[in-house]
């Protein structure tokens, strides 16, 4: 193999994730998502070689990968922070600054969060904030290499009011259904939404192993394909 062709591997494999888990972030029908990139030194990723979703990334790797993967995705309007380091990998967080400071600044989740120490006026120092809380998570999650979550972070994640405040007051009991997120309140809305990001994933996953490029698929003008895959969603 090529020199070239091996430094492009990991970012082929990163794309292939960010598709895998990212697409309503892509397709511009969710602030964010969320998902661990695997080492390759972690035993989960020892135990499903060959996955292309669990494909996992020596740090190396996935420095390299997240470059080149945030120079196609910037002129979109997505970007890529890694959040936390585990010893099972990279905390990866990707979302449409546009979209998710509509998010915060929701009345409502604004003052949930102005409660808890943020500053919904500063996006990045949301993220910087967000962070922090993980990264200062308890003894337990850094020896097993877990990450554990401020429950705040559904605000993060975009999703609804009713069910980040549900999922804290019932303490992740008690919920009407469970997909993306536990669902407290408008179950069937939540269920439309479950749908229509599952659909509209595997519509991506389809025109990315076509060779469909991923920074076209962030496209979310009147341009292909994403305002096309946004359709086969709906």
């Amino acid at each position: 193999m090529h020199a070239t062709e091996q430094s492009a591997a990991p970012a082929h494999a990163l794309e292939r994730k960010l598709v895998h888990h990212c697409t309503p972030t892509l397709a511009a029908i969710k602030p964010a998502n969320l998902f661990t990139c695997r080492s390759s030194l972690s035993p989960a990723a020892r135990r499903s070689p060959g996955r292309p979703t669990a494909a996992a990334l020596r740090d190396d790797e996935l420095s390299s990968a997240l470059r080149v993967c945030r120079a196609k995705l910037a002129p979109r309007g997505v970007r890529i922070e890694v959040l936390a380091r585990r010893a099972s990998g990279a905390l990866v967080y990707v979302y449409r600054p546009a979209l998710l400071a509509r998010a915060v600044q929701e009345k409502r989740v604004a003052a949930f969060l102005r409660a808890e120490g943020y500053n919904p006026a500063s996006l990045s120092a949301c993220i910087e904030k967000l962070h922090r809380r993980i990264c200062g998570t308890d003894l337990q999650s850094q020896l097993t290499g877990c990450c554990s979550f401020p429950h705040e972070i559904g605000f993060f994640l975009g999703y609804p009011y009713e069910d980040v405040v549900g999922f804290i007051e019932n303490k992740g009991e008690n919920y009407l259904c469970s997909g993306c997120w536990k669902v407290y309140a408008k179950e069937r809305d939540a269920r439309s939404c479950f749908c229509c990001y599952k659909e509209c994933t595997a519509e991506y996953e389809r025109l990315f192993s076509e060779g469909v490029p991923i920074e076209c698929l962030a496209a979310v003008d009147e341009d292909f394909p994403a305002s096309e895959a946004f359709r086969a969603a709906g």
